[in-house]
């Protein structure tokens, strides 16, 4: 197996570094602002609530970008037969933290009255189609991930209802779903179309990412493939048609339609979507290879543990949740999150502080994940 060149080692931690803060911060806006607010709801929004909730819309495309150039170096130090029951494991080993660690973090319901599918079973459903898509050359992997990531609105009119075998494995596939069953809920929001052709496409990329390959090439296709996304995502938007179930319009002011023109759809990601997000992403990339001061090291320790800084900020974002509750009076059982939790009758409705206190609290969680990865390597 080639080595993978150090340098891009180094900027895709520092990205997974940039975009775990936003991540936090999200979850920081979640447990803490006025609960159950919809950012994205126009006629009630703000700009720093919707833009606070459209930062972390870059967290889940690097992550699965990040995770298909990893996928690559490590399944290049064995042979295609031999990757196959290591990536079934490590699948496995991932929908089980996902439903298991993940869902508690974000609940604290021993009953596990709401189960989830989301980034981390996501990646590990991902795996498993991984085991037969390896057999494929680079090319073949390009094409099936642009024809999923162009291709997959074809599919956005069949909608299933239920929860027949067929209906949960379509939901699996292609449909945000919450199938509500007694007093329980299960939700399904990171499907495997788009996101698989995400991962493709960081696999495909992996290639450029050997310490034999060409820096500079790497760099210059990053940089085209990044500004030509971006144009992509305002032509499309512009037209106001293929790529994204909601249109934009004019509103009453320049920042309700500008609010609009970039309210997009997460579940499933649309092409708009990804255009809007891999670009950027693309450009820091090109980018952040020869970052060498203060501020890309802070990142890049924030980004060494990915998965347990997810799970660890998670948890002590919630735990904080909890205990400001106990301050405020009130009980501690309201933040124990069930179905009852967003209904009409929530005990935490109306309940949540200022985006200034949510940003202040970003800051210290931040700081305390830093610590906590730092106190780690060490």
């Amino acid at each position: 197996m080639d080595s993978i060149d150090q340098r891009t080692f180094q900027s895709r931690r520092i990205l997974l570094g940039v975009i775990m803060t936003f991540a936090i911060l999200d979850h920081t806006r979640l447990f803490f602002h006025y609960w159950n607010t919809n950012p994205a709801d126009l006629d009630h929004t703000t700009f720093s609530l919707f833009f606070t909730r459209f930062i972390s819309h870059y967290f889940a495309p690097a992550v699965f970008f990040i995770a298909g150039i990893e996928l690559f170096q490590w399944m290049g130090k064995k042979t295609k037969k031999q990757n196959i029951w290591p990536l079934f494991q490590l699948g496995s080993v991932l929908i089980l933290i996902e439903i298991f660690i993940n869902n508690f973090l974000y609940t604290f319901d021993p009953y596990y009255r709401t189960i989830g599918v989301f980034i981390i079973g996501s990646l590990g459903l991902c795996l498993y189609f991984m085991a037969g898509l390896q057999y494929l050359n680079r090319n073949w992997i390009l094409g099936i991930s642009l024809i999923i990531l162009i291709g997959h609105h074809v599919l956005d009119s069949i909608q299933m209802k239920g929860d027949s075998p067929n209906a949960i494995l379509w939901y699996l596939l292609h449909q945000q779903k919450f199938i509500p069953h007694n007093q329980s809920l299960y939700i399904v929001n990171y499907t495997l179309l788009p996101w698989l052709g995400v991962l493709l496409l960081g696999y495909f990329w992996g290639f450029f990412c050997r310490s034999e390959s060409s820096p500079v090439l790497r760099k210059k296709v990053l940089l085209y493939s990044g500004f030509i996304l971006i144009a992509v995502f305002f032509v499309l938007r512009g037209l106001n048609g293929y790529g994204e179930s909601i249109p934009w319009k004019t509103g009453s002011s320049s920042l309700l339609s500008v609010l609009s023109f970039f309210n997009l759809t997460k579940y499933p990601a649309s092409l708009e979507f990804l255009a809007i997000t891999l670009g950027p992403i693309f450009l820091f990339l090109a980018y952040a290879e020869n970052w060498k001061n203060r501020v890309a090291q802070f990142f890049f320790t924030l980004g060494q543990f990915p998965l347990f800084t997810y799970l660890f900020s998670t948890l002590i974002i919630h735990l904080a949740a909890m205990a400001w509750l106990f301050f405020n009076g009130k009980p501690l059982q309201n933040m124990v999150i069930t179905t009852a939790s967003y209904g009409a009758k929530s005990p935490l409705l109306n309940y949540g502080y200022s985006l200034a206190t949510v940003y202040l609290l970003w800051l210290v969680f931040v700081l305390i994940c830093y610590f906590a990865v730092k106190k780690i390597k060490a």
